[in-house]
């Protein structure tokens, strides 16, 4: 069975060094459904300040040819100048070679030469030609007519435009300002599996990773003094467990095109989660030993208890740290999915996930070749910080929960820190030395302080534990400390509505996405959307909040119509309907860096 077990790890390393090959065979794999040219390629049209303004949606995967674009004017009076093509991407296409392309969306600017005097308003055929990238599809030139209205007497107002397309043109999704605009199926398939290794590295170092060092050191205890050789091996039987949870997720993920948060968002997911963080804590604080029961690693290893049968132990310990892992650091996980499901690329997936969870487990295997050189010296210390380690993973299980609303997340934070603060005072009391006991008493103070203000929070109905007074230093009579007015939507069409008003009216927009088990979400309801420089700066935006607590069709399709993985984020919209998308924002944000990006807004 350990053969087995190395033949699995080379075979899964083997994989990831042909990826780059399996990617290009995938590519013709991916989403083989071709969306109709009008959904694919849409348009809209506007006169401003003496330039006609054509905006072209360009669906993802899809891209159009820049020598294909033109304008015809129905009406002989009203005649542009040459189009003023913004940089594009070059493209080897099959049929034309090297030609430069756009992806997603690009605005096409003319100068207007001439209006009609006797109207005020003209037709104009818009031309272009477009391909699906992964299916290598191209679609026969597309012409859409549109009608642009404008004031003969001063051409420099906005001036909206009516479509023969469907209403919903109406109100397009905001357009992204083409300077921004990056081609991502230009990022290198290892480009994307290296940005994922260096973000596990990151996340080693979070309170969802730290306690699974002590469980691994633990096995390996138990293996009386092994070698640096074999306790690295463990370590890396640890890790292969949760590589392989992840390549699968990923792999799952690139192939249905769907989000994984939803798995997580449900109760009964977190529940069993946070019943699995409990029983590792309660492992940390010496309840019981992690490991298989002795009859099962028996039939494992087909006579007695072997190294065997631990290595299998170990790399089963490293699929169950996953899941908990998982649920803990889920938003970065979206986040860096976020390109395979976009693309619809399983290898992708399954890389990315493989170099995320290789990440955040290379700290571990360090300390598994390490271990040789840590045990020898671990003493009756090593079980006050296993304990230590334990208020850790429970740390988490309070996280995790706390995404269901009904959880009282800062009284369950103000129990626990009162037990931390008892404990280390009770440390503070078997210290010989004097400056070791003064500093562990001061620690202990500190955090028996933190759990009191936390306790008194929990009863004004606070719940952020980092700012626990928040409830009673806002007080609640003020209509200043009331959250900011958002008009709150559910559905896309009435997003669409409310964004072709503020356009009309020459509003900025916030869209802010929240969900009720969206922890940063409510953080930024209690506090950076109650504070009065917040509420001045916005008074003059519309103001939208998408609702995404429960996951049906409504809420995916407003995700997917403004691109977005999932709450918390915020998006600002400028006055002409296009978003800023270097000001995009995932996570909380507080007053400060709120009201920079505000500010940044033009």
């Amino acid at each position: 069975m350990q053969r087995f077990l190395l033949h699995s790890i080379r075979l899964l390393t083997l994989l990831l060094l042909v990826t780059a090959n399996a990617h290009a065979q995938f590519w013709n794999k991916k989403k083989p459904d071709l969306l109709p040219d009008e959904e694919a390629f849409t348009v809209t049209a506007q006169i401003v300040d003496q330039e006609l303004k054509v905006f072209w949606t360009i669906a993802p995967d899809y891209y159009m040819y820049r020598d294909q674009f033109s304008t015809v004017s129905s009406n002989p009076d009203a005649r542009f100048g040459p189009i003023d093509f913004p940089a594009g991407q070059i493209e080897n296409d099959e049929i034309f070679g090297e030609v430069v392309v756009y992806f997603y969306n690009v605005e096409l600017i003319a100068p207007v030469t001439s209006l009609p005097t006797d109207t005020n308003s003209i037709q104009l055929e818009l031309k272009g030609q477009g391909c699906n990238k992964p299916i290598g599809v191209c679609y026969p030139p597309i012409s859409r007519f549109v009608t642009v209205e404008f004031d003969p007497a001063m051409t420099t107002n906005d001036n909206s435009v009516a479509s023969n397309s469907s209403a919903s043109n109406d109100a397009a999704r905001p357009a992204l300002d083409p300077s921004e605009n990056q081609d991502e199926s230009n990022t290198s398939f290892w480009q994307y599996v290296l940005v994922a290794f260096f973000a596990g590295i990151g996340l080693s170092f979070t309170p969802c990773v730290l306690p699974m060092i002590p469980i691994l050191l633990g096995v390996i205890a138990g293996q009386n003094n092994p070698s640096k050789l074999r306790a690295g091996w463990l370590a890396s039987c640890y890790v292969a467990g949760t590589i392989v949870v992840y390549a699968i997720a990923g792999w799952v993920a690139g192939l249905s095109g769907t989000q994984l948060q939803a798995y997580f968002q449900n109760p009964v997911a977190i529940a069993v989660i946070c019943t699995l963080l409990l029983a590792l804590a309660a492992a940390l604080f010496g309840a019981f030993r992690l490991e298989l029961p002795s009859s099962i690693q028996t039939r494992i290893s087909g006579t007695k208890v072997s190294t065997r049968s631990v290595s299998i132990t170990t790399f089963l310990l490293g699929v169950i740290s996953s899941l908990v892992v998982g649920a803990c650091v889920s938003p970065v996980l979206f986040l860096s999915i976020g390109a395979a499901i976009k693309q619809g690329d399983p290898v992708l997936g399954a890389a990315i996930m493989s170099a995320l969870a290789l990440g955040m487990g290379l700290l571990l295997i360090l300390v598994g070749f390490g271990a040789a050189w840590i045990l020898p010296k671990a003493g009756a210390w090593m079980k006050h910080v296993q304990v230590l380690f334990g208020f850790m993973v429970l740390g988490v299980a309070i996280y995790i929960a706390s995404f269901l609303a009904f959880i009282p997340a800062l009284l369950l934070w103000a129990a626990l820190l009162l037990w931390i603060g008892f404990y280390l005072w009770q440390i503070s009391k078997e210290l010989e030395h004097a400056l070791f006991a003064s500093a562990f008493k001061a620690l202990a103070l500190a955090i028996l302080l933190w759990g009191g203000l936390s306790l008194i929070g929990a009863s004004r109905g606070g719940e952020d534990v980092l700012n626990p007074l928040s409830e009673v230093m806002l007080g609640s009579g003020t209509a200043a400390n009331d959250k900011v007015p958002f008009k709150t939507v559910t559905t896309l069409s009435a997003t669409k509505t409310l964004l072709a008003q503020a356009k009309q009216s020459g509003q900025p927009t916030l869209v802010d996405f929240y969900a009720d088990w969206c922890l940063d979400c409510k953080r930024m309801a209690k506090s950076t959307f109650r504070e009065p420089e917040v509420h001045t700066a916005l008074a003059d935006w519309q103001l939208i909040e998408v609702d995404v607590t429960d996951t049906n069709q409504d809420s995916e399709e407003l995700k997917q119509f403004f691109d977005v993985f999932g709450p918390p984020a915020t998006l600002f919209i400028r006055a002409d309907g296009t978003e800023a998308q270097n000001l995009r924002q995932y996570g909380y944000l507080d007053k400060q860096t709120f009201l920079t990006l505000v500010n940044q807004v033009d």
